[in-house]
């Protein structure tokens, strides 16, 4: 087989790193949806945060209503993720809740059960993002070309 037919060849899905990004796009989707509904629907107490610095910043982010956005954000994403559905997409605007998450459990928290979650929830992230490399690459061209409305017509049916 050349190598334009084996690019043009479909990933099977028993490729081991397709199996790998779908148990944990739906692992990360029911987490993310999870936690996100509790912070709406009160399922457990939400945690404070295990130091003085962690409680602070969730309080300050309560009460300035910023954590109902990110708990917002993590709803739809992990509602993507479960669903399938605009995946890459749910994977890019899920990093910011997970450089968060990520961020307040490694420096605030520090012990190793902090720092272990914020290895999971990058690398989760990370995999659901390299599962889809392959959208993501023309957007990583470094002369892109003209903007242009070919997009908008394809968006809207035409072409």
């Amino acid at each position: 087989m050349n190598t334009q037919a084996q690019a043009a060849a479909p990933v099977r899905a028993t490729d081991g790193f397709t199996i790998l990004a779908y148990a944990v796009q739906f692992f990360f989707g029911g987490w993310f949806l999870f936690h996100g509904l509790n912070y709406f629907l009160a399922f457990f107490p939400q945690p404070p945060g295990s130091s003085v610095l962690t409680h602070e910043f969730i309080g300050a982010l309560i009460d300035s209503g910023i954590f109902g956005v990110v708990k917002g954000i993590e709803v739809a994403t992990g509602v993507a993720f479960l669903a399938n559905r605009f995946v890459p997409l749910a994977a890019v605007a899920a990093f910011p809740v997970s450089f968060s998450i990520a961020y307040i459990n490694f420096v605030a928290n520090g012990d190793a059960l902090s720092v272990l979650v914020s290895i999971l929830v990058i690398g989760f992230n990370g995999i659901i993002a390299l599962g889809h490399l392959d959208r993501f690459l023309p957007m990583l061209a470094f002369d892109q070309g003209d903007p242009g409305a070919r997009g908008l017509k394809q968006f809207f049916g035409g072409r």
